[in-house]
């Protein structure tokens, strides 16, 4: 075991010097490779079923041209199940928020229970499989407190040295390789003859999104829809409250995918009104480019990068909220065709498997 993580460390410093280039784009030939996959690589996928998560069946897609894709739990409690598996079966195993268990989600304190099973689960993966990559969403927990913040921090630093390699969905970590997030749908909406007058709020309603200092700057003659589901409802009747007197519709509750494509996809704008550092990038900007709506969104380190470094049509980018209104009137609003043939340069189905067949040929995964 020793062995084996002294040279997975060693395997992922030397993958350094390469990382930088990983944020290029690929060539329209590079794009051809998965024309050919190999079947012959087993790959392993945390979480493998995740319901309501359009996320991680078209990631899961995007990986089924380069090998068969094996689902597998993130739940501690499930981790005897993996004895059906010999160590070292998985040529790779690929994790998504397994490092969600160090706060507790009731208190947003640190657990020492979930960070003893956060490595537990890591090293577990380790013996399973030839490589270990790890795609940090976040930089902390959202639900974390943010007194606990630095400490998680570090804690989720240190825990990638246990990897083979770090991926993240923006190209602005020069110490992380560069993935696209995949689009959800690649067609803009047919039926879609124009854009209705609302803007959008959407996905699960939660305190770090501040939703209510958006609603505090929202001009009082547009119309703004929240749709999600909100747990915290001593939250939702602080929003309800700073609501009052302003054109905003609430629909807290799950979507079903019609209604979501729906508002959504006829929304004059998304609003991404998130920038605090704990998030590195929004689904919610990759599902509206998807339906070719325009996003409003808050500066963050990926939007800046998106803006430096890729041609993506109906992006508007706000230093604050209290800009909102002048955003809303100087809105950036390209036809939804041109958005989503922008927004296929870089992150449609055969881009994301350019991406992740080039960083399994970086890792020698093979089968």
């Amino acid at each position: 075991m020793i062995r084996m993580l002294r040279a997975a460390l060693y395997s992922r410093s030397a993958q350094t010097d390469a990382r930088s280039q990983s944020a290029g784009r690929c060539s329209a030939d590079e794009q051809t490779l998965h024309s050919e996959p190999d079947q012959r690589l087993k790959i392993g996928y945390v979480p493998g079923f995740a319901d309501e998560n359009a996320y991680v069946q078209r990631t899961q897609d995007a990986l089924a041209h380069l090998g068969q894709v094996y689902p597998l739990s993130p739940s501690t409690r499930s981790l005897w199940r993996m004895l059906q598996f010999r160590p070292g079966f998985f040529d790779v195993i690929i994790v998504n928020w397994l490092e969600h268990k160090t706060a507790n989600p009731a208190t947003g304190k640190l657990s020492l229970p979930g960070i003893i099973a956060y490595f537990v689960q890591i090293l577990t993966f380790r013996i399973l499989a030839r490589r270990l990559i790890y795609v940090r969403h976040n930089i902390y927990p959202h639900h974390a407190e943010s007194r606990c913040a630095p400490a998680l921090t570090r804690i989720i630093d240190l825990s990638e040295r246990l990897y083979s390699a770090t991926a993240t969905h923006s190209g602005h970590f020069p110490d992380k390789h560069y993935i696209p997030h995949p689009l959800y749908y690649e067609q803009p909406m047919m039926s879609k003859t124009g854009k209705d007058r609302h803007f959008i709020v959407f996905g699960r309603v939660m305190p770090y999104k501040n939703i209510e200092q958006l609603i505090d700057s929202f001009p009082v003659d547009q119309l703004l829809i929240v749709a999600g589901p909100c747990d915290d409802q001593e939250y939702f009747k602080r929003l309800q409250i700073a609501a009052q007197g302003k054109q905003v519709e609430f629909i807290p509750r799950f979507l079903s995918e019609e209604e979501a494509r729906e508002l959504v996809g006829t929304a004059r704008g998304l609003i991404l009104s998130h920038a605090d550092d704990d998030m590195i990038v929004s689904g919610s900007f990759f599902y509206a480019l998807s339906l070719g709506t325009p996003v409003i969104g808050v500066k963050t380190p990926f939007f800046s990068w998106v803006q430096q470094a890729l041609a993506v049509q109906g992006l508007t980018v706000i230093e604050d909220l209290q800009s909102i209104e002048a955003a809303l009137q100087q809105q950036n609003s390209p036809p939804a065709e041109a958005i989503v043939c922008s927004a296929r340069q870089y992150f449609s189905l055969a881009t994301v498997i350019c991406y992740w067949k080039k960083l399994f040929l970086q890792l020698q995964v093979q089968g």
